[in-house]
């Protein structure tokens, strides 16, 4: 049996090449009803903050919570489910959707437990790497403001769940890769390498 959730495809790598986060984030409100786009949702919403040099040193914001950089150029990294989270209740509030949609983090869901929102009718914002390679990349790190060290995993990527089937788990990918489908198996693995990060809209 296969279930697809209809959702807009946004290609993030014009514009945005270190927006996954933002655009899979755009793509599920525009699925939910929330007329929005990726730049006044990174300009408006998303909580993000520039790298600093001090003392030699490399300083940045922490990326569960801000999204270190600008997602429009090579400054932009990445950030996590309650960075978006944080973002996508911004939009809904100023949109007036909060009314009747709220954001929520499902981190530590399987994606086998996530596709209870496609059985429900909206996609998943989900984390994985990039195009779905389970092999390790390498690293930045930074300090934050209070001397602890973030090491960021090169090769984090964000898209958004929109079904499954027997074998596979159906996304679409912003990195230019449009509605596509990745076995079950692989999908898990490369999830969990992300800790297993996801954010949903939940309708009130």
């Amino acid at each position: 049996m296969k279930k697809l959730v209809l959702a807009p495809c946004i290609d993030q790598t014009a514009r945005w090449p270190n927006g996954c986060e933002s655009v899979s984030a755009v793509m599920l409100l525009r699925t939910a009803g929330v007329s929005i786009d990726p730049d006044t949702f990174i300009e408006q919403d998303l909580p993000h903050a520039p790298y600093r040099e001090q003392d030699g040193k490399r300083f940045g914001p922490d990326p569960v919570q801000v999204y270190p950089g600008d997602p429009h150029d090579a400054t932009g990294c990445g950030c996590f489910a309650p960075c978006i989270v944080k973002a996508m209740q911004s939009a809904l509030e100023r949109t007036g959707a909060a009314d009747w949609l709220e954001a929520v983090d499902e981190t530590g869901k399987t994606a086998e437990e996530l596709c209870r929102y496609i059985d429900a009718g909206l996609p998943v914002v989900f984390w994985t790497t990039l195009d779905f390679d389970p092999a390790p990349k390498g690293e930045e790190r930074w300090l934050l403001d209070d001397g602890r060290e973030v090491v960021w995993h090169s090769g984090e990527h964000c898209v958004l769940l929109v079904g499954y089937d027997a074998e596979n788990y159906w996304f679409n990918d912003p990195h230019g890769k449009g509605l596509c489908k990745h076995p079950k198996e692989l999908v898990e693995r490369c999830h969990a390498m992300q800790g297993m990060a996801a954010a949903a809209l939940r309708r009130r």
